[in-house]
């Protein structure tokens, strides 16, 4: 489902303010966004202009179990 997942960089490393910026591919299209303790903040092209809502709460959810991995 989610192709090319990456973590780009930490942003504010070692601070309170920590954020993880990250990118991904869905269906040919590119995303990136930030995410902070299972919040994401879509850069655009929001993937909500492609993508119907139950899309994105799926795209959502992977990427906050994947972020959960990588980053424990």
């Amino acid at each position: 489902m989610l192709e090319n997942f990456e973590i780009k960089k930490a942003l504010f490393k070692d601070q309170i303010h920590e954020r993880y910026l990250f990118s991904l591919n869905f269906k040919g299209h590119d995303y990136e966004g930030i995410y902070n303790d299972g919040d994401i903040t879509w850069f655009n092209p929001h993937p909500r202009n492609d993508l119907k809502e139950i899309h994105l709460d799926k795209i959502e959810s992977k990427v906050d179990v994947k972020m959960q991995k990588l980053l424990s």
